[in-house]
């Protein structure tokens, strides 16, 4: 007798047939049937009185369903168990300041109903510097915007896809409509610091409609960013996910880009050859669970 059989012991009591307890079990009847004749034998005893096509359990059935119940609610709670304490500790994410903003507090907020036991620790810093600090086992794990050098062969970073954005130009609300390079009017780019790979999409779109433009004014957070956008000082690249959270509180106005520069994965990166501890192959697991929950 073991945990298989109890199972199906269980499965069998609680159907009340050997047709239903299969196609619970995902299995033929005739394999039921067996391995309850098997069960029956190993103990000398009869589970169950047959009657045309129901089952009706014997006294020594309702004593082993009673155990049977109690072993596997052990077996569950054990496993359980085990995850959560594979499941425990520190886990240093870093993130880019939109990413953080818009995408990770409510994933987050699931992982850590999930897995209370892990510690969460998170900082912001530009796609440059994160893979940097994933490089130096500085960080765990991290979200960064997609680019070339992740798909390098010879990488050591790993990666899989949180999501897409697409980027939108902003400018002051009053700005008109911006179709091509003649159209701004204010062409200083408004930035993070360097290493952002939307500040380097901002430079490259501005560069392929043969804009000039100044050295960018450097910022540390988005809103600065579209409250200085909004005061007529710049121009900026940020998702648009971003930007239409923060219209109601900044003057600010929107405008499409061409899709090989405004559309952009949100990766989410990890050390390729270290060992992955319990906690991040937990988080990892957990995205990969949300990107297919979400497709």
């Amino acid at each position: 007798m073991n945990s298989t059989a109890l199972n199906l012991f269980k499965t069998v009591a609680e159907t009340g047939s050997i047709s239903a307890a299969a196609r619970q079990l995902h299995c033929v009847s005739s394999n039921v049937t067996t391995r309850l004749k098997q069960l029956e034998s190993s103990l000398d005893v009869s589970l169950f009185i047959r009657e045309k096509n129901r089952l009706h359990i014997t006294p020594e059935g309702e004593l082993l369903l009673r155990y049977a119940n109690k072993i596997m609610a052990l077996l569950e709670e054990a496993q359980l168990s085990m995850q959560g304490t594979k499941a425990a500790g520190p886990l240093r994410i870093g993130a880019m300041e939109t990413t953080a903003a818009i995408r990770l507090p409510p994933l987050l907020a699931r992982f850590h109903r999930e897995m209370p036991a892990v510690e969460l620790n998170l900082k912001t810093a530009p796609t440059e510097l994160l893979m940097q600090q994933v490089n130096n086992n500085e960080l765990d794990i991290a979200f960064v915007a997609d680019n070339p050098r992740l798909h390098d062969e010879n990488s050591s970073l790993q990666s899989q896809i949180l999501c897409q954005e697409t980027l939108v130009l902003v400018t002051a609300a009053e700005h008109p409509a911006v179709t091509q390079g003649t159209d701004l009017q204010v062409t200083k780019p408004l930035v993070f610091v360097k290493g952002c790979n939307y500040r380097s999409r901002l430079e490259q779109w501005l560069e392929s409609l043969g804009v000039e433009h100044s050295t960018p004014l450097e910022f540390g957070s988005f809103q600065a960013i579209l409250g200085c956008v909004s005061a007529g000082m710049g121009i900026a690249l940020l998702p648009e996910r971003v930007v239409r959270q923060y219209e109601d509180n900044f003057s600010i106005r929107s405008h499409a880009i061409s899709p090989q520069i405004g559309n952009v994965n949100t990766m989410v990166v990890w050390r390729k050859n270290r060992e992955i501890s319990p906690v991040i192959n937990c988080f990892i697991s957990f995205m990969t669970a949300e990107r297919a929950r979400r497709t």
